[in-house]
């Protein structure tokens, strides 16, 4: 996929819905409308992006994305007409025999599927009009096809894409070149909202599920509340005041421990508001994948654990695109920013999930 000019692309999932609060499988289906809350954070978003220069939106054609998109352009600023396309391509994963069943119902009376659909997505199929389909490998195959047909009339602009939490995996993954193999690897919540940029030689993931726009300090968690949960941030532009900025937003956040090498001397700064807070100064400065695996082994199945380590970019980096199962030479496809921190879940008994990069 190659255009002349860079690109940037502001992905934003559907505000939560009547099938959310219901704990129910939406897929494709057409009967879930926002709850009062969604509508909220999605005018939330529109005034986080009001000073957006948004060229094109495109949206799902499912009535969840539509609503959400009428409430983020009305809560903007810039009130200029903006072209609007509905794209089939965008309509979140077909999920057949499934849509409509609550999650514990899936779970009990469909538990291969379930537990296929959980570690091999890629090879996870369900029943349609007498035959089989594999719901995830389609999924990817729209993405791809939308980006092919989308990127190449917009080069140089912003898109708006308001769409599905399945369907932002499979853009992004698309994007960056990643499998459907590791489609649950990486989170969006609802109105959470990721960047990419792309251009003629290259495409970089900007910001993952960013949900401080919704009032969330660090994005809820949805593969349960136990395991480790690791909080990333780069070591080499730490500043007084950044880190005093950083020690504000965390101050409402259970922070176990905090763990660097070549930035020890800011946690006193960071961990202002976390007397109690264990700290470890690690010997090398390549630690983390190191210190990771010790700390998810150690965790105890009935809690969360809930660390900070300062870390090289370089690391941070090479830690993300792993856990996407991507290859070590392409880190560079995850930008990481001065001061930001990046968020992964270790849970029990699912794989680890990437809740948010540069919040």
């Amino acid at each position: 996929m190659r255009i002349n000019l860079p690109s940037r692309v502001i992905l934003v999932r559907h505000g939560r819905s009547s099938f959310n609060d219901q704990g129910r499988y939406q897929g494709s289906s057409d009967e879930a409308i926002l709850t009062p809350k969604g509508i909220e954070t999605a005018r939330q978003v529109g005034e986080y992006l009001c000073h957006s220069a948004i060229d094109v939106v495109y949206t799902s054609p499912l009535l969840r994305a539509k609503q959400t998109t009428e409430e983020i352009l009305k809560a903007m600023v810039d009130q200029r007409p903006k072209p609007i396309t509905v794209s089939h391509e965008l309509r979140e994963i077909d999920l057949s025999v499934w849509e409509g069943l609550t999650y514990g119902y899936v779970r009990q009376h469909h538990r291969d599927s379930y537990e296929c659909w959980q570690q091999q997505p890629h090879k996870f199929k369900l029943p349609v009009n007498n035959s089989y389909h594999f719901p995830v490998k389609d999924l990817y195959q729209r993405a791809e096809k939308f980006w092919s047909c989308s990127l190449p009339h917009y080069a140089g602009k912003t898109m708006l894409v308001v769409s599905h939490g399945g369907t932002n995996h499979a853009l992004i993954s698309t994007a960056l070149g990643l499998s459907p193999e590791y489609h649950h690897s990486l989170q969006q919540s609802n109105c959470g909202i990721s960047v990419l940029e792309f251009s003629d030689t290259d495409t970089q993931l900007i910001e993952l599920n960013q949900t401080t726009s919704i009032k969330e300090v660090l994005p809820k968690l949805k593969a349960g509340k136990m395991g480790l949960r690791l909080l990333l941030l780069p070591e080499e532009t730490l500043s007084q005041a950044l880190c005093m900025q950083l020690a504000h937003r965390l101050a409402g956040v259970t922070l176990d421990f905090c763990l660097a090498a070549a930035g020890q001397q800011w946690m006193p700064t960071l961990l202002q508001q976390h007397p109690k807070t264990a700290q470890f100064a690690a010997e090398k400065a390549d630690f983390l994948e190191n210190w990771k695996q010790t700390l998810v082994e150690s965790t105890k199945p009935e809690g969360l654990i809930t660390g900070l380590a300062i870390a090289p970019t370089h690391s941070i980096q090479t830690l993300l695109l792993q856990t996407l199962g991507g290859r070590q030479h392409e880190n560079t496809k995850i930008t990481i920013k001065p001061g930001h921190l990046s968020v992964v879940h270790y849970p029990h008994n699912h794989r680890p999930v990437i809740q948010a990069i540069n919040i």
